[in-house]
C-alpha cells in the first residue's frame, strides 16, 4: 500500500484526530496572525497537545482499531500518519500567518 493510500485511509477513518488538531491549529494561526512573536509558544503547545490527543483517541477507540488493521494500515501508522500530516500543515500555516503578522506590524 502506498503512502498516499495510507494517508487517505487515515483521513477517512481518523476524522476525530484531524478535527481536533485542525481546530487547535486554526486557533493558534489566528493568534500568530495578530502577534507573530508567539510562534515559539504555539510550537511548544502543539508538541504538548499531540500526546494528549493521542491518549484520548486511543482511550475512546479501543474496539474500532481492529477494523482498520484489516484494511492494511498498522496501529502505529493509524495514530502517526494524522499527526505527521497535521504537523506539516501546522508548520506551513505558522509560516504563512507569521509572514502575514510581520507584514501587518
Amino acid at each position: 500500500m502506498t503512502l498516499l493510500k495510507k494517508i487517505g485511509l487515515s483521513r477517512r477513518y481518523g476524522k476525530a484526530i484531524y478535527a481536533v488538531s485542525a481546530v487547535l491549529t486554526l486557533i493558534m494561526a489566528t493568534f500568530v496572525a495578530f502577534d507573530p512573536f508567539i510562534i515559539p509558544i504555539c510550537l511548544i503547545l502543539k508538541l504538548f497537545s499531540i500526546p494528549v490527543i493521542l491518549y484520548l483517541t486511543a482511550a475512546f477507540q479501543k474496539q474500532k482499531i481492529y477494523f482498520y488493521l484489516n484494511l492494511g494500515i498498522s496501529r502505529k501508522e493509524y495514530f502517526a500518519i494524522p499527526f505527521a500530516v497535521e504537523l506539516i500543515a501546522f508548520l506551513l500555516l505558522m509560516a504563512i500567518t507569521g509572514i502575514i503578522g510581520y507584514a501587518n506590524m
